[in-house]
């Protein structure tokens, strides 16, 4: 088996390991289902079109055969943003909150978003970095990639540990119900939705381009943003959100936010850049097929943030770039961030 297929093979057998991350899992957790990150009945029917949309290609294969040019690939929703991290029973009960309602100024709801986002990316990191480490010994890798394999295990592995600092935080938050210690901005819209988002990061620059953390193996803890799109009662809404132990990066973070908007910048330019450098979204087809050549370079360029993992990530990845692509506006925002 080559290369290229092995790695396949193992991603494959990884993604289909399912476990349940709630975090009062046990023995009982048996019925381990597929369950949307983005949420299927919500979020993503705001913008699909006879079932579909537009989603992030950054696959090995694919990368090799664009010249390492991430893609957009059309695919039904009933297999976009799914991941294989949570048992039917705890899935239903703990994010019934956000699955039965819209989403409104609550901290609970909030909450819940976040840890969906938490766990979703637990599951793709921790995928990642056992793929990665089965392949460092396979015979068919070059000698010239098995360096960058090694590079790449060291920092998927340095970048989980950090991450599951972070879910434990959350675990515990929700395992007492201490929704209070969660801050958010919220960004409400009725404006036409053309893309559905549920990520995180570790805040490496803000808005305007300053650094905030390094994100190099010394560094021993580091504050983690999520973010996400959500139905909401008439429209949608835009949130930002935070455990209360990643306060001081997050509030630069905010803060910078708001700079731009005081230096002119738009707001819905800002939170299109950080929805395209996350790879867990989704993306309205008409609208992606009625920019102009020049603007889906544009866009690309913003999707292929980080990752290759030669090139490093430029500080203005969320200053500058897809200005006026957004064809949707914000009516309102509301501050549970504090001071």
């Amino acid at each position: 088996m080559s290369f290229t297929h092995a790695h396949q093979a193992a991603m494959a057998q990884q993604r289909n390991r399912g476990r349940c991350l709630h975090h009062d899992n046990g023995a009982r957790c048996d019925a381990i289902i597929s369950a949307h990150s983005i949420q299927k009945g919500g979020q993503l029917n705001l913008i699909a079109e006879q079932g579909h949309v537009y989603r992030l290609t950054a696959d090995l294969t694919t990368l090799r055969s664009t010249g390492g040019k991430v893609q957009l690939k059309k695919a039904g929703i009933n297999k976009v943003s799914t991941f294989r991290g949570m048992c039917k029973d705890h899935d239903n009960k703990l994010f019934a909150p956000i699955d039965d309602s819209p989403l409104k100024f609550d901290h609970e709801q909030i909450a819940l978003y976040a840890y969906r986002s938490i766990c979703r990316e637990y599951f793709v990191k921790e995928n990642a970095a056992r793929s990665l480490e089965a392949m460092i010994n396979h015979p068919d890798v070059p000698q010239a990639s098995r360096q960058l394999l090694l590079d790449s295990t060291q920092g998927q592995n340095s970048g989980f540990q950090h991450l599951q600092r972070h879910k434990l935080i959350y675990d515990a938050a929700l395992s007492e119900q201490s929704f209070a210690d969660f801050r958010f901005l919220v960004f409400w819209s009725s404006s036409p939705c053309a893309i559905q988002a549920s990520g995180l990061l570790f805040p490496d620059y803000d808005f305007l381009g300053r650094q905030l953390q390094d994100l190099g193996p010394e560094t021993e803890a580091l504050d983690l943003l999520t973010f996400f799109t959500a139905p909401t009662d008439h429209g949608w809404a835009y949130v930002l959100a935070w455990h209360q132990s990643s306060d001081q990066t997050c509030q630069w973070v905010r803060d910078s936010l708001q700079e731009g908007i005081c230096q002119g910048r738009k707001l819905e330019d800002m939170l299109l850049r950080l929805s395209l450098a996350c790879e867990n979204h989704a993306i309205r087809i008409s609208w992606w097929d009625k920019l102009t050549p020049s603007a889906q370079h544009a866009g690309l360029t913003a999707l292929s943030v980080g990752t290759d993992p030669n090139v490093g990530i430029p500080s203005d990845y969320l200053a500058s770039g897809c200005e006026g692509l957004a064809d949707w506006i914000f009516d309102s925002v509301q501050d549970g961030a504090g001071n």
